[in-house]
């Protein structure tokens, strides 16, 4: 498989690119989806149509970001706006369950916020690996 890049962090970028992707897809055309995970904690939906496609956009735009940056490791305007990404996620994920209350601690909302959690982690740890000094 040629077309895999070839160390496992920009296969993970990849990875989670191509979900983003697909759920910006989903978000987009049936905004239901995103009642999964903007759920409150007393169940209320908080998602409109208008947000959830919002949501839907903004997944597209990060699967764009991270599916480049899994190609272009070395680059490091790539390698820092991919990551940027997923700082704003996180950001984004914990705000909305820890202080807006939008979110209830369930897998629809807390596998985002490990997904970008560990994927800054690791992209700050091998950053010198990619980029350099």
């Amino acid at each position: 498989m040629d077309w895999l890049p070839a160390h496992v962090l920009p296969k993970w970028l990849l990875l989670v690119g191509v979900i983003a992707a697909l759920n910006g897809v989903q978000n987009t055309l049936k905004p239901r989806f995103s009642h999964k995970v903007y759920a409150s904690k007393e169940g209320v939906h908080q998602a409109t149509p208008l947000a959830a496609r919002l949501f839907g956009l903004w997944n597209l735009t990060s699967a764009m970001v991270r599916v480049y940056a899994a190609y272009n490791m070395s680059e490091r305007g790539a390698y820092v706006l991919c990551l940027g990404t997923f700082v704003i996620a996180c950001f984004h994920f914990v705000s909305e369950l820890l202080y807006f209350g939008t979110l209830a601690a369930a897998v629809g909302s807390i596998s985002p916020i490990l997904v970008a959690s560990s994927s800054i982690v690791a992209m700050v740890r091998q950053y010198s690996y990619y980029v350099g000094k």
